[in-house]
Order: structure tokens, then sequence, then C-alpha cells
């Protein structure tokens, strides 16, 4: 077996999902026995940092504050420095910021450069379009995690031969359901934790994963969550508590929201956690209401867990889930709240739409099948190296 050394760039560590997709691409990398390494491209410590060390994952540092600086003798110098310390075969670049950097690794040092696009209309728009056709020639292959992606990916310069579909993979013994016995200690423990004073039995927990940003669109959640509130009177709706796991910007303004609603006693945001593995099994319903996706590792995560799942319909969303949970209309605040309420009402139903989930995860979406897919891309890019 070929042993490939790839260095993946990314625009920084902090805690998302193309962040934790590559923290399970250099976990599969190295236990298929290839040497991944990383350069980040922040200059501050984002968060993820230390899990790369801990899996022995070499890290590297190429602090930008902004692509202007790349032009500078000192920035060249150290691209040099990172590509020959890391012996890399390979460039992987993810994220706008890093596919510029890793274009410019490939023009500097000949070796092929892949690049993945993790989303849809966020990160290749207005002048960085521009930028991206201009190097477009530079990138050997392209791994889009949807068809979404892939038809921005041609409309940014790539040509078609160089893209292909490729969904994130989620490590289904890690991330698994637990049986009904298994999973009662610790669900209890957790809304205990989430809701002092609260009685487990009786509780249908329905959460969500990701940051606290805008374009998650947990606004629509909460509302949601309102409504079933309001709507409520039967003991379900009157049992129903819900959490968000994550942290960021948004965390002052959906307190906020929280509040107005009168949500303060039901709906609780207890930021980041490291062990979100064991947190999915616990939740009956799990909910993504984003505004704009690729294909979201949480909600593939929560597959994997056996979850029943509603998300919007947004990116690769409806080519994950269709058939496997509820698709509902990005934004659509009554469509959720409809969504959420069928589910809260019939166990029997929640219980089979999480193991269709798990099952469509095992057949399509493991570790396996996609690491298997990216190496095959590595190859392809070592043989022909750039496709001009």
């Amino acid at each position: 077996m070929d042993r490939y050394r790839i260095l993946q760039v990314i625009s920084s560590l902090r805690r998302g999902g193309a962040e934790h997709h590559l923290l399970n691409l250099c976990r599969y990398l190295t236990h298929a026995g290839h040497e991944p390494a990383v350069c980040t491209l922040s200059p501050v410590e984002d968060g993820l940092e230390s899990a790369f060390v801990i899996d022995g994952v070499p890290l590297y540092r190429l602090p930008l504050r902004s692509l202007a600086c790349l032009a500078t003798p000192r920035a060249d110098r150290s691209l040099r420095r990172i590509i020959e310390r890391s012996g890399a075969d390979l460039v992987h670049a993810h994220l706008f910021h890093a596919e510029v950097a890793g274009a410019w690794m490939a023009q500097r040092t000949s070796r092929p450069l892949v690049v993945t696009r993790h989303s849809t209309g966020l990160e290749f728009g207005g002048w960085r379009r521009a930028v991206s056709r201009a190097y477009a020639k530079r990138v050997s292959r392209c791994i889009a995690v949807s068809g979404e992606a892939a038809r921005e990916a041609l409309a940014t310069g790539l040509a078609a031969s160089k893209v292909v579909v490729l969904p994130n993979g989620v490590d289904t013994a890690r991330f698994r359901p637990l049986g009904e016995r298994e999973r009662l200690e610790p669900r209890r423990a957790l809304i205990a934790e989430l809701f002092p004073g609260e009685a487990s039995q009786g509780v249908v927990l329905v959460g969500s994963v990701g940051g606290l940003k805008a374009v998650k669109g947990h606004s629509v959640f909460m509302r949601a969550a309102a409504e079933l509130r309001a709507a409520g009177g039967d003991e379900a709706a009157g049992a129903m508590r819900f959490v968000i796991f994550g942290d960021g910007a948004e965390r002052e303004s959906l307190t906020a929201l929280s509040r107005s609603l009168g949500l303060e006693s039901a709906f609780v945001l207890p930021g980041q956690r490291d062990d979100l593995d064991k947190m999915y099994s616990l939740l009956d319903v799990f909910v993504l209401t984003s505004f704009s996706e690729g294909v979201p590792l949480a909600l593939l995560e929560a597959m994997s867990s056996g979850v029943a799942c509603v998300a919007s319909d947004v990116g690769g969303v409806g080519e994950v889930l269709e058939g496997a949970g509820t698709i509902v209309p990005s934004a659509d605040v009554a469509g959720f709240a409809a969504a959420i309420s069928r589910l809260v009402g019939d166990h029997a139903l929640r219980i089979e739409m999480g193991r269709l989930a798990r099952v469509r995860i095992l057949e399509r979406y493991n570790l396996d099948i996609w690491g298997h897919r990216t190496l095959d891309v590595y190859r392809e890019a070592l043989a022909g190296g750039p496709r001009l």
C-alpha cells in the first residue's frame, strides 16, 4: 500500500463542521497508515488544536491576517518551510482562505492541490468568486460535499472533470444508539443538569447542535418551540424540553429571544461540549434549522446515533435525510413546529425514524466508505498532478 503524506490546510481550527470534518479525516488517514499534518492560517488559538496534538497529528501555523500577506517574502519562506518539514506529497485545502494559500503552495512547490467545498452560498460569493476563478487551474481535484456544493464549484471556475461529489462521513462506532435501559441513567443525569429539579420521567428532549451564529437559524427552532408550548395543554407539549449544544456570537441575542418568548424554563443553551458522542443518543428528537448547509456533520452524527431528525431542506440535507427523517422548508416555523409535534406525540414513530436514520448512515455515510473514496481522490490527484 502506498503511504501518503498529506498537508491539510484550513482557515482556522474553531469548533465548526469543516474543522471537525478535518479531525475525522486525519484520524481516518492515520488509522489507514498515512501521515496527515495540519496547517492553520489563524493567528490565534481557536479551540480544536489540542485535539490534533493529542492524536499525534503534526500542527503548523501560518498566521495570515489577510491574504495579501501571502505575497510577502516572509510568508513565502514559511510556506516552503512547512511543505518541507511536513514532507507533503499533496496539499488538501479546506475553506476559502486555505484554498488561496493552498493554490500558492501548489504553484511554488508543484504539489497537487485537492480542495473540499464544505458548504454553499457562504464562502465563494462576490470578489471571492473572481479569486477562485483565478486559481482554478491550480486545483487538481475538488471534493464537494453535496450536489449543490458541486454546482457552486463549477460556477467558481472548476472544470467538471475535477469535481467529485463526496458527502461527509461519520464514525458509526463512536456515534451509536443506546438501548432504552442503557440510556436511562445518563439521560436522567443530563436532564437534571440542564433543568435542575426536573424529573426525567415523561420529558421529551428536543435538541440541536451547532455554533450560535445566524446561518444556523436557531431562532427558528426557538420560535417553533414557543408555538408548541403555546399550543400545549396536553401532557406531551407540557413535557417538552429544548436544548442547543454550542456557542458563538448569537448567544446574547438568542438568550434575549428565549426570554421574550417565555421559554426560560424550557429552553437552555448550555454551551459547547466535548462529549457530543454521548449527548446525541440522549435526545428524543434532533432539529436542524440552518438557512444554508453543505452536508452538516451534526445531522449525520445525530442520525448515526439513532435519533429521529427534523431538518431544513437546504444544501445536501435532502439527499441525506429523504425517507429517513423529516425535511422542512428553511425558515418555516410552523412547519418545524408541526414536524416536532408529530414526533413528540408518537413514541413508536420516533423509534422507527431513528432506526431508519441509523441504517441510512451505515449504508451510505460511514467513515470507511468516505475515507476510501477520499483516498481514491488523492490517488487520482497524485497520478495526474494539476489538470489544467
